[in-house]
C-alpha cells in the first residue's frame, strides 16, 4: 500500500475511475442512436458531436485510468 495517509483521494480516484467508465457505456449507446450517418441533419449533428466527445472523453478515462494505477494496494 503507497497510499498511507491519503485514502480518501484513493477511494475518490477509485470513484471518478468508475464513474467515467459508467458515462463511456452510456456514450457508447448514444452513439449507436445517433450515428453520424443517420438520415436527418440533427442526428447526423448529434452523431458527430457524440464522437468528438467520446474522443475526449476517452483522454480523460486513459488519464483517470493511469492516476488509479498509481495506487497499490
Amino acid at each position: 500500500m503507497n497510499y498511507s495517509g491519503h485514502e480518501k483521494l484513493r477511494a475518490e480516484v477509485a470513484a471518478l475511475a468508475n464513474s467515467m467508465c459508467d458515462l463511456r457505456a452510456t456514450l457508447k449507446v448514444l452513439e449507436v442512436r445517433y450515428h453520424w450517418q443517420r438520415h436527418g441533419l440533427t442526428e447526423r449533428l448529434a452523431g458527430q458531436s457524440l464522437r468528438r466527445i467520446n474522443t475526449l472523453l476517452d483522454e480523460a478515462y486513459n488519464e483517470s485510468l493511469m492516476l488509479n494505477e498509481c495506487f497499490k494496494d
